[in-house]
């Protein structure tokens, strides 16, 4: 059963955040009830608040919230607290698509945000179809094809971008062959269909196995991705079987360069194995998760991390990325209404499309939206290599 709408407005603490937010002050609207008198928006988010995921999904639930306090501390979107409604999923493609058919039969919400993680996609095609505004952060660049799916934006970097970066990594260490493990799901297999070309482009002979989610060994298939011989291993995947790969790599002795990519530098490490499973990794960071990179002295990075350490009640024990992902799902679609003056979703995709990153000044990625693309501008530049370090807070630190 969904629950009721719940307001989250603002605490008084948060008050002393940004100055500037989403409530712009210009005119406009589509001429019809989602004029800018309207209101309040109200989104409609799905989480895996339970199920094998649910530690994620209740992580981002916490950006959500983070980001309404943010929003109605800064004026609201057209003038109104923002509205949302979280509805567990239990991070099943089956469970989204049924809950999201039961929510869109009662009318339609200013915005949907989809899904925690491997559920997104289910969920992408049934929004298209029934015109519905849709900011979400899987990282497949299946859906940044505005053609196709013209009222969908991502909050997060692509496959292409992390993998550019990685390919950059390989290259500069003179690795020809690399072995690859990846989760056995939606996830894994759009990585592996843009990576496989990438490393090929690279000169880099990858050969790809697979682990499904719910793996507690992951011997053999590190043992198959061993079989080519490669010169360097590769591990992606965000899934509960990250674990299961760590212990194998334990299990089996190995020393061979290794290298995390950012979809598994982002599982909580912590929670895997001891620091010294991960002797010999380089992992793969978007800068902002990392302590002291230009991109956490950024002023909307400190808002954002503020709200969200104040939701979390001072403990974030998973990466920060986790928790900027779905803050950021939330501060696009209100951006997204408030520079429409409305919330007729074309109008709303097209502000997007011509914002600025003075616009969307909280708004934690790069800002560079437009027809032909809609995630953020995201280069290599914006990642860093690091060895195993400790999450302090969500913020990845790095010794000395």
């Amino acid at each position: 059963m969904r629950s009721n709408w719940t307001r989250l407005a603002a605490a008084a603490a948060v008050a002393t955040l940004a100055a500037s937010g989403c409530g712009s002050s210009g005119e406009g609207g589509d001429g019809g009830a989602s004029s800018r008198s309207a209101g309040p928006m109200k989104i409609e988010i799905f989480q895996a608040l339970s199920g094998p995921v649910a530690p994620v999904g209740q992580a981002m639930s916490v950006g959500n919230k983070a980001a309404v306090a943010v929003v109605n501390a800064n004026g609201g979107v057209l003038g109104k607290d923002l509205e949302v409604n979280i509805t567990d999923d239990a991070g099943s493609p089956d469970q989204l698509a049924a809950k999201l058919q039961e929510r869109l039969s009662g009318g339609k919400p200013h915005a949907v945000l989809p899904g925690s993680a491997a559920e997104i996609p289910a969920g992408i095609p049934i929004l298209s179809n029934t015109g519905v505004f849709v900011s979400q952060h899987f990282t497949a660049n299946t859906f940044n094809d505005p053609k196709k799916y013209p009222l969908v934006f991502g909050n997060a970097h692509t496959i292409p971008d992390y993998t550019e970066s990685l390919v950059e990594k390989l290259k500069e260490k003179g690795h020809a062959s690399v072995g690859v493990v990846d989760s056995d799901d939606s996830s894994g297999q759009a990585f592996e269909a843009v990576a496989k070309s990438a490393f090929e482009d690279a000169g880099i002979k990858a050969t790809f196995v697979s682990v499904p989610p719910s793996a507690v060994d992951a011997t053999a298939q590190l043992q198959q991705a061993l079989a080519g011989k490669p010169d360097a291993l590769v591990f992606a995947g965000y899934f509960p079987g990250a674990a299961a790969v760590v212990s194998a790599r334990t299990k089996l002795g190995l020393t061979l360069p290794t290298y995390s990519a950012q979809t598994f530098s982002a599982n909580n490490l912590a929670d895997i194995a001891d620091p010294s499973a991960f002797e010999g990794i380089e992992f793969q960071q978007l800068a902002a998760n990392v302590k002291g990179t230009p991109q956490t002295e950024s002023k909307a990075f400190k808002t954002f991390y503020q709200a969200v350490l104040k939701e979390g009640g001072g403990k974030l024990p998973f990466p920060i990325n986790t928790y900027l992902v779905a803050y950021n799902d939330v501060l696009l679609a209100a951006y997204a209404a408030d520079l429409a003056g409305g919330f007729d979703p074309k109008q709303m995709a097209k502000a997007v499309e011509n914002a600025k990153p003075e616009d969307m000044p909280n708004y934690v990625m790069p800002v560079g939206f437009s027809s032909e693309n809609h995630f953020p501008d995201v280069t290599p530049k914006d990642f860093v290599f690091v060895p195993y370090s400790p999450v302090k807070n969500g913020m990845v630190v790095p010794p000395g």
